[in-house]
């Protein structure tokens, strides 16, 4: 039996199963509750201090009951490649409250149906990633205090992709997506604001009409540069709710947001159009800091549920 270690416990949020509990029930507790039907998700993967709350509101609108399975999808932090999606290697993902079961046979099913489609990560690049454990320590919770056996993952780590790309990915998964027993999530955080991040978009208006690039003027005349963020994330928002992947991949070459689960957001869209699946329902937003000049940055942060 292989464990991926929580190798950002005691970091990006607790070591301490105690502690850590006493904090997610915190957060919970003041998320609004389950929603009937709710299996896919949307929830972001920073520290717990910045986070913590948007993700309590992503798993407590989580429909526990008759979910076996929950596909995980997240942007890659650390390595970059093409033609292909990541998935773990190992049997189990540690949490300080206990492991959570890895699928070893939907990805052995994936694999053997397409193996240079589906590639095995290393031990070195599953456990640098965050995208994925952020998550589970949330996951391991909800379903524990429902009493309910915790569901295995199955993890789907996207680089590199392009239209033709997300398609194919999205077919290789359809046939999990129309069994009720499978959750979706995306793991995603949304504007990388800032020229550390390389994105120093600025609207004035709020409007995309008058969208301009501060790196060729510092000075902000109009809305502080936190509400000009909040304004681009918010029609992404608007724009995913309308179920439509064109509409989406349109907006992203508009405005180029930074929003780091972008690629895994659009399969999962893909997915819910073909498939006549609801809209997102959005439930929180936040931002690390409230940006006002260029020399600021900040990471947002987004939660919602659909129903399929």
């Amino acid at each position: 039996m292989s464990i991926r270690p929580a190798t950002h416990a005691g970091s990006w949020y607790s070591g301490s199963a105690a502690r850590l509990d006493a904090q997610l029930d915190h957060w919970l507790s003041k998320a609004a509750p389950s929603v009937a039907g709710a299996r896919l998700l949307v929830g972001p993967h920073a520290g717990y201090s910045y986070a913590g709350e948007t993700l309590a509101q992503t798993y407590n609108a989580l429909d526990v009951s008759g979910i076996k399975r929950v596909f995980i999808m997240g942007p890659s932090h650390h390595v970059y490649y093409k033609h292909s999606v990541m998935t773990t290697k190992y049997d189990y993902y540690e949490t300080p409250l206990g492991n959570v079961p890895v699928d070893r046979q939907v990805i052995s099913e994936l694999v053997a149906k397409d193996a240079k489609l589906f590639r095995l990560m290393s031990s070195d690049m599953d456990e640098d990633e965050h995208s994925f454990e952020m998550h589970m320590p949330f996951l391991h919770k909800v379903f524990a205090d429902a009493g309910q056996t915790v569901p295995a993952i199955v993890p789907i780590m996207v680089s590199a992709s392009d239209e033709p790309f997300e398609r194919k990915l999205a077919e290789n998964l359809e046939p999990y997506f129309q069994d009720a027993a499978n959750a979706f999530v995306i793991s995603t955080d949304f504007c990388h604001w800032g020229s550390r991040f390389g994105y120093t978009a600025y609207t004035p208006s709020g409007q995309l009409s008058d969208l301009q690039d501060l790196r060729a003027s510092s000075s902000v005349a109009g809305q502080p540069i936190y509400k000009s963020i909040e304004a681009l994330d918010k029609e992404a928002m608007r724009v995913a709710s309308q179920t439509s992947y064109k509409a989406f991949r349109e907006y992203l070459q508009a405005t180029e947001n930074t929003i780091c689960g972008a690629k895994p957001l659009s399969v999962l869209l893909l997915l819910m159009e073909t498939n006549s699946a609801g809209s997102f329902n959005w439930l929180g937003y936040t931002q690390s800091s409230s940006v006002t000049s260029y020399h600021d940055s900040s990471v947002s942060y987004a939660s919602a549920y659909a129903l399929a």
